[in-house]
């Protein structure tokens, strides 16, 4: 019987991804070396590793300036992050039936916060940032979220946008539903779902 489900927070319950890959084309362009948003489509969903030695390939020396610079412009928009359609629906509709909530993003504590206390959201059970463990793939974050809750895997789910979240979250021990937006669908998921809808009836039969 299904008792948590830990939600990815980025590109699954708010729409950043693509507010990231407008202020990378915007700091690439403001650093001289113009790069159009679709360029950095490829790092959606990819790891910290991965990410970064695109990255250094794209601004060597520049690499500092563009992240701080780019960091600079998605904080000027944090007050206009919007939930997905169909997030505030699940959430609601998953606290009403007793099951626990959980939170398991890279993204620092700050960050999360910031954009958390604008939503009409339940509280979660269990909150978990970048700052305590290894980047996604690794579990360290949902390992961390399952010690919190102290629940048997098979009793929670995840739910991730990413082919890295769905192998962190498998790596753990759990079954992963991945809503398809801007990264590949991954092989490992247990179900590939358009939306948060379909995520929501998906979790009704579990």
């Amino acid at each position: 019987m299904l008792k948590a489900v830990l939600f990815d927070l980025d590109g699954t319950l708010v729409d950043t991804e693509r507010l990231y890959l407008q202020a990378n084309a915007a700091a690439s362009a403001q650093l001289g070396q113009p790069l159009p948003a679709a360029a950095f489509q490829r790092l959606v969903g990819t790891g910290d590793l991965r990410q970064n030695a695109w990255l250094q390939q794209q601004f060597g020396a520049g690499l500092e300036a563009f992240i701080r610079l780019s960091d600079e412009l998605v904080e000027q928009q944090l007050g206009s992050v919007s939930a997905l359609p169909g997030a505030t629906q699940l959430l609601n509709h998953l606290h009403q039936r007793g099951i626990q909530l959980g939170l398991v993003t890279v993204s620092p504590s700050t960050y999360v916060n910031n954009i958390v206390t604008q939503q009409p959201w339940p509280q979660f059970d269990v909150t978990v940032t970048g700052e305590v463990g290894a980047s996604k793939p690794a579990p360290d974050l949902y390992q961390r979220a399952l010690s919190q809750l102290a629940l048997p895997t098979p009793a929670v789910v995840a739910v991730e946008d990413t082919p890295a979240g769905v192998t962190a979250a498998n790596a753990a021990g759990l079954r992963c539903l991945q809503v398809h937006d801007l990264a590949p669908a991954s092989a490992k998921a247990t179900a590939v779902l358009p939306d948060l809808v379909a995520v929501a009836a998906w979790l009704r039969n579990a």
